[in-house]
């Protein structure tokens, strides 16, 4: 997991480096979309610490809405995640906005939206005469 985290993060080092040929011309879809999934990516772990959440096992995410913010190369690419914690196989939702800056760590606003599963080490006790 390290090694593709570490690979992904080389691959948006050298996609933020292209840049586009023609300022005046906005970017291509696939590039955008490409940017959106590294800037979100490099949120992954901004989640764990802000939430407290175990060793994330993955991340789903249908709704990634990136948008320019500045800079050529800084975005905000606002979320919903499904997270997935790899030990307890846990599933909680999040929603936010994740902010990527050239001169500035990336920062996370996120939320706690609910749990969609919960852990799979859980015991509920049922009443039955209730």
């Amino acid at each position: 997991m390290k090694g593709i985290v570490l690979a992904l993060s080389v691959l948006a080092l050298g996609l933020s480096a292209c840049g586009r040929t023609d300022p005046s011309k906005p970017e291509n879809g696939f590039m955008t979309g490409l940017r959106a999934v590294f800037a979100f990516k490099a949120c992954t772990g901004k989640l764990e610490d802000r939430f407290g959440l175990k060793e994330i096992g993955s991340v789903t995410s249908n709704d990634m809405k990136p948008s320019p913010a500045g800079k050529p190369g800084e975005w905000d690419v606002s979320f919903t995640a499904d997270v997935t914690e790899k030990e307890s196989g846990r599933v909680t939702r999040y929603q936010g906005v994740c902010h990527v800056r050239r001169d500035k760590p990336t920062s996370l606003d996120a939320t706690f939206i609910k749990e969609i599963r919960p852990a799979t080490d859980t015991v509920r006790r049922i009443n039955p005469g209730q």
